[in-house]
């Protein structure tokens, strides 16, 4: 009997097996030999059974760059992208090839593609490929070896690739290579690949628009107009009306001041960033109103310490006012109980701003005997404390609640870390020059991490993730192709904004960054790239977080595999009782025979 127990479990624990989904598609990728980089074909497997959402990958042979960050990554905006809760179920990945690939971020968008196809039960063409990165919000980043990888489609039989947007300009596509395969920048006519190969090239920039390449289906696209929070326009509206009375006020005060040559550039300066923000205040952009002041601010502060000529002794006193005033409201800030994500990103525009506030402080001693230097950091580091204070202003736990606890911001925290070194090594094999800003940045961010500042943390590494990703979005992209790719990050943005807001959700940095970047568009199209990737990295950041609301609904998804799996063990138990009542009988000839009398 003992036997028979044991049989019947193991078949249990077997059915469900067999009801797991699954899913193949063909990747793309390049190798790197001898003479230079090569193109082939390696194949990507999923399957999704039951679990508690982990992620696992295995990769034959492997890969030069690790994958299973944008793996990870992958499937969190798949998830996101078709409203599924992935929490119940776990996901293995294999990508398998015939020699070592460059893999990396590159291999994003077709997982993503591959993993929404499986979530939502949706088939596709299989004689599509697609090579891009996967950013927040779903934009698919350029990526390189474009050329290899059309020419190993082809000879696989591949009728359709899509390329990030981008990277096709013109009629062409600019391939950035190493400079012992091919000069730097070489072009090839877009055109003449279609018609040697015979197959079609087709740009996308968002996930939307490579699911429609492989379905023919559309599955989400902005439906409504993005609705302002009107808490976030009355208490930016006062940020914005203290900053720039302050202008108002500086400006006032210097206008005394004696003018040299030096003095009256900083003058026009303040004087065009103080128009600037009253200009955006007229047309409520309230946010970029404040950012203008504060820039004017800084300038006229500037000219007044400039004009009172302070002595070391006096600038060594008013950097330890100031530093006395920043930690006094850093531990008042510190009790702030964090519910929303409103409150989140308050909380960490405060804490890097006082963070930096204390940086350009010790820079100002640092710097004593240069004056010039000394007194405009000084300037600034006051100005960076006063905007602090005014950004405290939101924390008022309003919208929808989240589970904002410390380790679940360790953990956001620690997710962007490693999206953001995944892209720099990706960058670096295709530009090697080193990308010193990010990095310092990286290093901030690793370095709160020690100190358990997560919120912080989790601020700086988004904005390095978006740093780089910034480079990769105009990677081999004309200078004046980059308005196209800033206008594609900003309906993005205004898209997971509008989405936001239909959950009771409102990320003040996400808007705030947003509504910067289109009023820098027409005038400095680089800041406004800027800020673009500012907006979509801060967005959306409830993709790391759990709300404290209801359970989510079960999802289609959730339902079919839920319905498999009953049907599994519903036909495992009576495929057990069978096999068993067949094993017993064969043990109990003499019950064989009562029972054939009994017919």
């Amino acid at each position: 009997m003992k036997k028979i127990i044991i049989l019947i479990f193991f078949i249990l624990l077997l059915m469900p097996m067999a009801y797991a989904q699954s899913g193949h598609m063909k990747l793309l990728a390049v190798s790197e030999t001898e003479n230079g980089q090569v193109g082939g074909i390696a194949d990507l497997y999923l399957e999704i059974e039951p679990g508690n959402g982990r992620v696992f990958l295995e990769t034959f042979p492997l890969t030069k760059v690790d994958t299973q960050i944008s793996t990870r990554l992958a499937k969190e905006i798949a998830c996101d992208y078709a409203d599924v809760d992935c929490s119940r179920y776990d996901f293995f990945y294999t990508i398998t090839a015939d020699s070592p690939i460059i893999a990396g971020p590159s291999a994003g968008a077709a997982i993503t593609v591959l993993t929404f196809s499986l979530i939502k039960n949706v088939k596709f063409d299989e004689n599509v490929a697609v090579t891009g990165t996967i950013n927040s919000g779903g934009l698919i980043g350029p990526v390189g070896g474009l050329k290899a990888k059309i020419d190993a489609a082809s000879k696989a039989g591949i009728k359709k690739v899509l390329i990030p947007f981008g990277e096709a300009v013109d009629g062409e596509i600019i391939i950035e290579a190493d400079n012992e395969t091919l000069p730097e920048n070489e072009t090839f006519d877009i055109e003449e690949l279609r018609k040697e190969h015979g197959i079609k090239i087709i740009e996308v920039s968002t996930i939307d628009e490579a699911l429609f390449e492989f379905t023919g289906k559309k599955f989400r696209e902005k439906k409504n107009n993005l609705t302002i929070s009107q808490s976030y326009k009355d208490t930016m509206k006062l940020l914005a009306i203290q900053l720039c009375s302050r202008s108002t006020r500086l400006r006032d005060e210097a206008a005394g001041f004696a003018v040299g040559n030096r003095t009256r550039q900083i003058m026009e300066n303040a004087v065009n960033l103080s128009v600037k923000g009253r200009d955006s205040f007229g047309q409520d952009m309230f946010y970029s109103s404040a950012s203008y002041c504060f820039g004017s601010n800084v300038e006229f502060n500037y000219l007044s310490l400039l004009h009172r000529d302070p002595k070391e002794k006096e600038i060594v006193e008013k950097v330890q006012r100031l530093k006395d005033d920043s930690k006094k409201f850093n531990d008042e800030i510190e009790n702030e109980k964090l519910k929303t994500i409103t409150d989140l990103e308050s909380y960490m525009v405060v804490k890097e701003r006082l963070k930096e506030a204390d940086d350009f402080l010790n820079i100002a001693l640092e710097t004593i005997t240069d004056r010039n230097s000394s007194l405009h950091n000084l300037a600034y580091a006051e100005e960076r404390i006063s905007s602090a204070r005014s950004w405290a202003q939101f924390l008022k736990n309003t919208g929808k609640e989240f589970n904002l606890d410390q380790d679940v911001i360790k953990n956001a925290c620690r997710t962007r870390l490693a999206e953001v070194e995944e892209r720099l090594q990706y960058v670096q094999l295709y530009l090697p020059q080193s990308l010193e800003g990010t990095k310092k940045d990286l290093n901030y961010a690793y370095e709160d991490l020690k100190n358990e500042n997560y919120e912080l943390c989790l601020f700086r590494a988004s904005k390095a993730k978006a740093n780089v990703d910034t480079v990769l979005s105009v990677f081999g992209v004309t200078t004046g192709n980059v308005k196209i790719v800033v206008s594609k990050k900003l309906e993005i943005a205004e898209r997971n904004l509008v989405e936001e807001t239909e959950k009771g959700v409102f990320p003040i940095l996400g808007y705030s960054y947003f509504e910067y970047a289109n009023s820098l568009k027409e005038s400095d199209i680089f800041s406004a790239l800027l800020y673009s990737s500012y907006a979509m990295e801060l967005s959306n950041l409830d993709i790391y977080l759990k709300d404290t609301g209801t359970v989510p609904q079960v999802a289609e998804f959730s339902r079919s595999i839920d319905k498999s799996l009953a049907v599994g063990l519903v036909a495992g138990i009576i495929l057990g009782i069978a096999i068993a009542r067949i094993y017993y009988l064969g043990k109990n000839p003499k019950k064989k025979a009562k029972r054939k009398r009994g017919l």
